[in-house]
């Protein structure tokens, strides 16, 4: 060989059978066979790459510990933390800090709802706050 010769080494294992063999431990988990989240799985040259919304933490610890081992970067949130983040990004955002207390703020599958007696102004802050929350799919009132 060439000093300029570039040996591209196989991945250890296909790009199918990761995926498969991801899938399938996924799936042994009760937790998603039950909920279903809604979670993308993108596999290249030998690694994996899962992104999505579970319900909470422990699900997300769950997920990690099972794939743990395999090449696959996980980038998952879960309802609790958008949940923690949207309640903190309407309390500090100057737009929406003076919103009284009384409304009821909810998370579901990365969705964030806000219910409560609002002004038409109030209204449109707390959904443009809310749009920016990291990992939400959206929000609503």
């Amino acid at each position: 060989m060439s000093e300029h010769t570039t040996v591209v080494a196989e991945p250890a294992i296909s790009d199918l059978d990761l995926r498969n063999l991801v899938e399938e431990t996924l799936w042994a988990l009760d937790s998603i066979r039950v909920s279903k989240p809604a979670l993308e799985l993108k596999v290249a040259e030998g690694q994996a790459a899962l992104s999505g919304i579970v319900a909470s933490p422990m699900m997300r610890d769950q997920i990690a510990e099972a794939l743990a081992g395999l090449p696959v970067i996980l980038d998952l949130m879960d309802d609790a933390a958008i949940q923690h983040a949207a309640a903190y990004a309407l309390a500090t955002d100057s737009r929406t800090a003076s919103i009284p207390p009384g409304y009821r703020l909810t998370v579901h599958n990365g969705h964030i709802h806000l219910k409560g007696a609002l002004t038409p102004e109030q209204k449109q802050a707390a959904l443009d706050v809310l749009g920016m929350v990291k990992g939400a799919k959206g929000a609503s009132l």
